[in-house]
This record gives C-alpha cells, sequence and structure tokens, in this order.
C-alpha cells in the first residue's frame, strides 16, 4: 500500500511540473510575439523562430524555479508531508494567470500596470492557497517572522534610489551632464545617510519606547519632500545659476540634506525595534540591509527603464513617496498589532 501511495504522489509531482512548464512555455511564446507587435518592426523568419523558442524555454524553466522557490518556502512553515503535498499539488494553478499574455493577439498591450496587477494576483492566490493547504500555518508564520518588516523595508529602498537617479537626471537638466553634477548628488547621499544614521542611533535610543511612531514619521517627511521635490529643486537650480560651482554644491546640500538624513535614519530605527523584541542584532541588521539594498538594485533597472518612460520625471517621483507612504503606514501597523513574535 506505502509504495502505491508514494508512485501516486511521484506521478502528481510530475504532472503539477509539467503543468507549470507547460503554462510558462506558453506565456513565453505570448510575451515574444507581443514583443515583436508592440516593436513595429518585421523581423525575418528566422529571427522570429529563434525569439519564439528562447522566450518559451525561458518562460518553462523560469516558472519551474519559481515554484520550486515557493514550494521551499512551504516546506520552511510547515513540516507535515500530507500538507506540503497538497500544496505542491494546488500551487500550480495561479501560474494560469499568465496564460492572460494571449490577450496581446486581440491587440491588448501590457504595460507596467497590468502587468503588475497580474504579479500581484498571483502572489495573492499564492498566499492564500499556501495558507489553506498548511491549515493557517502560512499567516500565523508570516506575522510571527521579522522578515515582514525586512520585506516592508524593500520599499524603502527602492524609493531612495528612485530619488537618487530623478534628482540626478534634474540636476543634469540644471547644470549640465558633467562630473560635478554627478559628484554632487552621490555626495550629498552619502553624507546625508552617514549622518541620519547616527541620527537615527541617537533617535532610537531617546524614543525608543515610540519606535513604529517615530518610523511612520520620518517615512511621512520623506514623502512630502518627495511630492515637491521636483518644482522646489528647479527653484533652487534658478536662484543659483549664477553662482560658481561651490554656490550651486552648496545650495543643493541645504536642499536635499533633510530628506536623505531621514533616509538613513530609518535602518538604525528599525534594528532598535527588532532588537527590543529579541531578535537577535547581527542578524536583524543584516536581514535589513540585504532587502533594502536588494529594493535599491531592483529600483536601478525600472527607474530608467519603465518608471520615466511611463510616468516621466515627476511621475517617477510621487511613486517613490508613495513607497514612503506606504511603508511607513505599513510597518506601523505591523509594528502596533502586537503579533510581531520574532523566530
Amino acid at each position: 500500500m506505502q509504495p502505491l501511495l508514494e508512485k501516486n504522489k511521484d506521478s502528481s509531482e510530475i504532472k503539477s511540473k509539467l503543468f507549470v512548464w507547460a503554462i510558462g512555455f506558453l506565456s513565453g511564446f505570448a510575451s515574444a510575439i507581443n514583443s515583436v507587435a508592440s516593436s513595429g518592426a518585421k523581423p525575418s523568419l528566422s529571427d522570429l523562430v529563434i525569439r519564439l523558442i528562447i522566450f518559451s524555454l525561458i518562460g518553462g524553466f523560469l516558472f519551474i524555479y519559481l515554484r520550486k522557490v515557493l514550494i521551499l518556502m512551504a516546506s520552511k512553515i510547515c513540516l507535515q508531508s500530507e500538507l506540503l503535498s497538497k500544496y505542491k499539488v494546488n500551487s500550480k494553478w495561479p501560474f494560469t494567470l499568465f496564460l492572460t499574455s494571449f490577450f496581446g493577439a486581440w491587440g491588448i498591450q501590457f504595460n507596467i500596470v497590468s502587468t503588475g496587477i497580474i504579479w500581484t494576483l498571483f502572489i495573492i492566490f499564492q498566499l492564500y492557497i499556501m495558507n489553506q493547504s498548511t491549515q493557517g500555518l502560512a499567516f500565523k508564520t508570516l506575522k510571527a517572522s521579522r522578515s515582514v518588516v525586512a520585506g516592508l523595508f524593500m520599499l524603502s529602498g527602492i524609493a531612495a534610489l528612485v530619488y537618487q537617479v530623478a534628482w540626478q537626471r534634474l540636476l543634469f537638466t540644471l547644470f549640465g551632464v558633467n562630473i560635478e553634477s554627478v559628484t554632487l548628488i552621490v555626495s550629498i547621499f552619502m553624507f546625508g545617510l552617514g549622518i541620519g544614521a547616527l541620527t537615527g542611533g541617537w533617535l532610537s535610543e531617546k524614543f525608543s519606547k515610540k519606535l513604529p511612531e517615530l518610523f511612520l514619521w520620518i517615512e511621512i517627511g520623506i514623502a512630502i519632500f518627495g511630492f515637491i521635490s521636483i518644482p522646489l529643486i528647479k527653484y533652487v537650480g534658478e536662484v543659483a545659476a549664477g553662482m560658481n560651482t561651490t554656490g550651486i554644491g552648496a545650495a543643493v546640500y541645504i536642499v536635499l540634506f533633510f530628506p536623505t538624513l531621514c533616509m538613513g535614519a530609518t535602518l538604525p530605527i528599525l534594528v532598535a525595534y527588532l532588537h527590543n523584541e529579541n531578535a537577535k542584532l547581527g542578524s536583524s541588521v543584516g536581514l535589513l540591509y540585504t532587502f533594502n539594498t536588494a529594493g535599491s538594485a531592483i529600483a536601478c533597472f525600472i527607474t530608467a527603464g519603465i518608471l520615466f518612460r511611463f510616468l516621466g520625471l515627476t511621475g517617477s517621483v510621487w511613486f517613490a513617496a508613495c513607497c514612503n507612504l506606504l511603508t511607513g503606514a505599513l510597518v506601523f501597523m505591523y509594528c502596533k498589532s502586537g503579533k510581531s513574535k520574532h523566530r
């Protein structure tokens, strides 16, 4: 009887893998067609076939790897083989959302908004299925993990790099593309983040009982500056237009010192909060810094290639400001929920 059950499990797992691989293959195929259609170019037959094959294979193996990561996450949450097997079977269904890419055949173009909606629905459905399959353990574990705070802090990292790239581009338009503009924006960010880290450490000791509120207000402060930063920097550029390099640098330092200081203060405040919650200090710093840096890396890719293209300079900065508001609100609500018991 036992060998028969094992055989059925293996058969079910193979079928699930093939199903996910097929969905990925078809999604990649559709993405290749959409990319060709949106480009307006007419590739040769050989180029088209090669592109279809590459996109399809990448899609298939990417989805298989993504499913493997999701199953690994579930295995960390639930050690019961029966519940894990149930999730392995059910986890394949949300992948069918990506078949919507075939709507491109009817002239529907996918942009950052529609793609983001599909991925958001995919994550929500996967979390729901994971929670149902593990009898509620997924959400309980998620609430108890400091990784939630770190994951939310990634949004702050995304916002910081969007600001840096956008403000850098604005300085180029005001003072020209030169080494001084690059040096100026990089130095003010490094200086502000450094002083901000010292300030955040001091604030976390002075307001040790109000750390979630402190983090929220700092993120709100960054967001408010973000919303007004474009006209403010343009005004400073007009005023400083007749100054020498030193005067321009001093003016930019004064304007951007406040937001960069606030950005630097957020990390030590969250570290202090997790330390107060009996989390290990070293691992907390590493976890928060990793997620924040990962957010910055993601921002480097999406800012120039996606945000500037679809939202423009002002819209990109407003997007970053919304990320700050969202980070502050979600971290505040999570910390105040009283359910964050760290593993």
